[in-house]
């Protein structure tokens, strides 16, 4: 390709990239400034930290308290405090888009809801997916920007090469010819002088060369020497060799000398051997080097460096898409445990419920009375209730050593004396049974221990 056409298309390459990352930089401004605004205007408002602050007091009540007030109700994330935060979903959700798209910020479902509105969730991947669009054209025009400039600066360096060896490759003319016309002038009248005085001179005069005449070659060369500096350099450099190749025949020689020049000049040439003749590279007549220009213009016209960007970016987008898998590992685990206290504190409510119909059974007699089987209908409704949400009851077996047990035990205060001290330690009777939480096969929550009582050795003295 001509240094025309590889200009050509580093601009065809450069003026788009320059458009793209311009287009880039001007989006990633302005959404910048948005979130600017949008945080200057929320200022004010009730920001996500005070709400947390108010889950996290909450959080630390006892179970009794947090029964008696549960979340969403009073002081602790009512009505009245949720309004507060309604007012400015809108803003506070322009302001936090940047660090919810990073990461930076994780709020459970139900919390994000509160702060920023029902569809959150779309607004997130909306911009998300803009952010995406933006930082591709944005890498896309960089590469082609770079590889632009990367063809013009080779292209221009090539130019900058080849112009200094070819300025160090051009003899100076005006140097190299000396001047000749004085000493052609000198020696002509001396010739005919000596060939019209001495007739015995005839037959060497025959022998002679007949010279052009002298006064035309005198006024080519000064024609040539007062137009050398009107013509350019390669028109003026023919005429120098014509006005020495005139010169050369205006010199008298003898015949003999012309006829061995002659004889040596009709040595025939083969045209095989003069075609299979290496022949040097060439620009304008003078030759240049074409390894090392080669060489040169391949080391300029690498991809190295591009191929070493994307892999660059390569590596941070892998590094990015590593932490975001990360945050989203960290919000499930947040969900999991906010799904996992809704669930333990409404089978606690129906635990209770359970352990009240278990204490009327028990205060009353063994009679068939009708109000004792409906408590006890309504105790196995409510204990099949549980089994079927994946709640069901447990007991550990009497007589087994508490220690090991303490996951699924809580052992009362209350002891069974024992006079047997191999019984010391392990389970007496059962209080109250267990409830767990089956996850999955392999996986088990408890919802509450089992409470027991244990066996406490009775020293006997005879």
């Amino acid at each position: 390709m001509s240094r025309m056409n590889w200009t050509i298309l580093a601009l065809l390459l450069m003026i788009p990239g320059a458009a793209g990352l311009g287009w880039g930089t001007v989006q990633r401004r302005n959404a910048a400034r948005q979130a600017a605004r949008a945080a200057e205007a929320i200022a004010e408002a009730p920001s996500a930290d005070e709400y947390l602050r108010m889950y996290t007091k909450w959080s630390q009540l006892s179970a009794t308290e947090k029964a008696d007030t549960p979340w969403g109700q009073g002081q602790y994330g009512g009505t009245d405090i949720q309004k507060r935060f309604r007012e400015h979903q809108d803003a506070r959700l322009e302001a936090d888009l940047p660090d919810l798209d990073a990461g930076v910020k994780t709020y459970p479902t139900q919390l994000a809801d509160v702060l920023y509105g029902r569809q959150w969730d779309q607004r997130l991947a909306q911009y998300r997916r803009a952010r995406e669009f933006r930082d591709l054209v944005s890498t896309g025009s960089g590469i082609l920007l770079f590889a632009g400039a990367l063809l013009f600066c080779g292209e221009l360096v090539k130019w900058l090469t080849l112009r200094a060896l070819r300025t160090v490759a051009v003899p100076d003319e005006s140097e190299a010819a000396p001047p000749q016309n004085k000493d052609k002038d000198k020696e002509l009248p001396r010739a005919e002088t000596l060939t019209a005085a001495s007739p015995t001179h005839e037959k060497e005069a025959d022998n002679a060369v007949a010279a052009p005449p002298l006064e035309a070659v005198n006024s080519d060369a000064s024609s040539s020497s007062s137009s050398s500096s009107e013509c350019g350099y390669f028109e003026s450099s023919g005429k120098h060799q014509k006005n020495a190749a005139l010169a050369a025949m205006a010199k008298p020689r003898p015949l003999g000398t012309v006829s061995a020049e002659s004889a040596n000049y009709a040595t025939p040439v083969s045209l095989v051997d003069s075609a299979s003749a290496p022949q040097p590279q060439s620009y304008f007549g003078w030759e240049a080097e074409s390894s090392e220009q080669d060489s040169m213009i391949a080391t300029l016209m690498t991809t190295h460096p591009v191929a070493c960007e994307l892999t660059e970016l390569t590596e941070e987008v892998s590094a990015i898409r590593q932490y975001a898998a990360a945050q989203q590992d960290q919000i499930r685990k947040f969900q999991d445990g906010y799904d996992w206290m809704i669930i333990r504190r409404f089978c606690m409510r129906i635990i209770r419920c359970i352990d009240n119909l278990e204490d009327r059974l028990s205060k009353l007699d063994g009679t068939d009375d009708p109000l004792q089987e409906c408590l006890q209908d309504i105790r196995d409704e409510l204990v099949f209730a549980l089994e079927s949400s994946g709640v069901e009851q447990f007991s550990p077996d009497l007589k087994t050593p508490f220690k090991g047990l303490e996951r699924y035990v809580e052992a009362i205060r209350q002891r069974v004396p024992a006079t047997n001290a191999a019984l010391a330690g392990t389970i007496a009777e059962i209080v109250r049974p267990g409830y767990q939480y089956l996850v999955n096969d392999d996986e088990v929550k408890i919802v509450r221990c089992a409470q027991v009582k244990l066996y406490d050795a009775v020293d006997t003295e005879a």
